[in-house]
């Protein structure tokens, strides 16, 4: 599966790793594409494994906060 998650103010690069870091942590997590233009990240991930509440989670959990989720196009 591939979720867009939108991320509240990253828009730096260090942010961007950041994020990028959590959810490369997380096993089931197969790529991660960062988008600081429109401060999102694009997640490929295996379908039964995660859910994208627990991809939110884990961003959130880390004192981010996530504006917003979609499926990519």
């Amino acid at each position: 599966m591939k979720k867009v998650i939108v991320v509240e103010g990253m828009d730096n690069m260090p942010m961007g790793r950041a994020v990028s870091r959590i959810l490369e942590g997380l096993s089931g997590v197969d790529k991660v594409r960062l988008n600081l233009e429109e401060e999102s990240i694009i997640v490929e991930y295996g379908r039964g494994v995660l859910t994208e509440d627990e991809l939110c989670d884990a961003i959130n959990e880390e004192g981010f906060e996530v504006a917003e989720k979609f499926d990519e196009d």
